[in-house]
């Protein structure tokens, strides 16, 4: 079984109504798998803290689609996706590329329309009729009423929705029962500081067990078997053997931007993958053939690493002696000069100020000086001024636009961009990065 909440827009709800389905499952003693439509890691967190297990993305331009059809073959009893935005937001108003829409089309996953009730009755149900009938094979199958004002209010929007668009709604969650996640510069403040977030999520979902008719979502959760048109006869992708490669991986409050199939990726590669905290530990783990140090918020956290000197130095003569490594956003901030002037690892040759305003937001297509070309996307307020030796061997381009810029620092063996990206069906990124 799988099913797709999707929303009207990026202020619906969607993540936390995902997010309390997902509980509310659980409750139900079902294993639940959940996924996130889009580059975001910031909502896949949430899900793993409640689902207990990784949440994967699902992205039409970072991904293959053998990519996306292999993470979203599991073994749970049911796969509850989350989509992004609106549910036909892409890239494109026509073709709608690489939005919601275009996954659950993609993979015939059965689609749950989340609605904000907020301020209205009857009139969601044009909201929804208008969804259901934009486009053919659009996958909606039932509604979900989203802060609602109490049970004579989804009563009404029930009744209209039903009448006007022959959708079923599948129950509802009251203005009280939406957990009024906090939010910061990039999305919702992580779930790695909500300490709370096993408590909330579930009384939210204790609550809802009691709104949401759960046997009816099942059943539309009824799913037909993953096609296999967009998969390869012979899977030709063969990844580097890197079996007594130990891999540090910076992993705490400030670094947490991971894609779980990379990771996943660089297990199957045979790498051992060892956790650390730039934040906490004096030292690096033993013994190590590389690193990956991800996105996340540097700058939030900027005056403790700035005085975790040891780390710091640490990184810098490792570094300097020719180790691996490959720094994605976060982590290029952090082997820079300094963050707003506060002193950062000192190897790459660029600062970084932060800006009120998004940087280079959306997808690109990064090509390195090796010839490698390949998907990225970009989600950053830092401005990185580069030095007189800097060496960037990125030319990148921006998907929606003419835009062309040069990024990816390249010194010694370490490489660090703003770009973000997906290497799980990449054997040539896997070497570019680590090996």
């Amino acid at each position: 079984m799988r099913i797709l909440l999707a929303g009207t827009g990026s202020s619906c709800g969607k993540t936390t109504a995902s997010l309390i389905v997902m509980a509310a499952l659980m409750r139900r003693g079902l294993t639940v798998a959940p996924y996130k439509v889009g580059p975001d890691y910031i909502d896949p967190e949430f899900h793993a803290a409640v689902c207990q297990r990784p949440s994967y993305n699902l992205d039409s331009w970072l991904m293959t689609d053998y990519s996306i059809l292999r993470v979203l073959d599991s073994d749970a009893d049911i796969c509850v996706i989350e989509g992004v935005m609106g549910y036909y937001d892409g890239t494109d108003p026509v073709s709608l590329d690489h939005s919601t829409w275009k996954i659950a089309k993609m993979t015939k996953t059965p689609v749950i329309l989340v609605v904000d009730a907020s301020g209205g009755a009857a009139s969601l149900a044009a909201t929804v009729s208008g969804f259901l009938n934009m486009v053919p094979e659009n996958q909606i199958v039932g509604v979900l009423v989203n802060r609602v004002s109490g049970e004579h209010h989804y009563n009404l929007i029930k009744k209209a929705v039903s009448h006007y668009s022959g959708l079923p709604c599948i129950g509802y969650l009251t203005k009280q029962n939406c957990l009024n996640l906090p939010s910061r510069h990039l999305g919702l403040v992580p779930a790695v500081e909500t300490p709370d977030l096993a408590n909330r999520v579930s009384q939210a979902a204790e609550a809802a067990m009691q709104t949401l008719d759960l046997d009816l979502l099942l059943k539309l959760a009824k799913a037909p078997a993953l096609p296999t048109a967009f998969l390869p006869s012979i899977n030709s992708v063969f990844m580097p053997n890197a079996f007594d490669y130990r891999i540090g991986i910076a992993r705490d409050e400030a670094f947490h931007f991971y894609y779980a199939d990379n990771l996943d990726t660089l297990r199957k590669c045979g790498m051992e993958l060892c956790f650390f905290s730039p934040l906490h530990d004096s030292k690096l783990p033993d013994d190590l053939n590389g690193l990956y140090i991800g996105g996340g918020y540097p700058e939030v956290f900027a005056k403790q690493l700035a005085e975790n000197r040891s780390m710091k130095r640490q990184i810098r003569n490792l570094l300097s002696d020719g180790l691996p490594c490959y720094a994605e956003c976060g982590g290029l901030m952090y082997l820079g000069q300094s963050i707003d002037d506060v002193p950062m690892t000192g190897f790459l040759p660029l600062s970084c100020k932060m800006s009120p305003k998004l940087q280079h937001f959306g997808y690109t297509l990064v090509i390195d000086r090796t010839g490698i070309a390949f998907p990225g996307h970009e989600f950053h307020h830092a401005v990185a001024a580069p030095k007189k030796n800097a060496k960037l061997v990125y030319q990148v381009h921006k998907m929606s636009s003419d835009e062309i810029w040069a990024c990816g620092y390249e010194k010694a063996n370490t490489l660090g961009s703003f770009s973000h990206v997906c290497f799980g069906d990449r054997p040539d990124l896997v070497r570019r990065f680590f090996l």
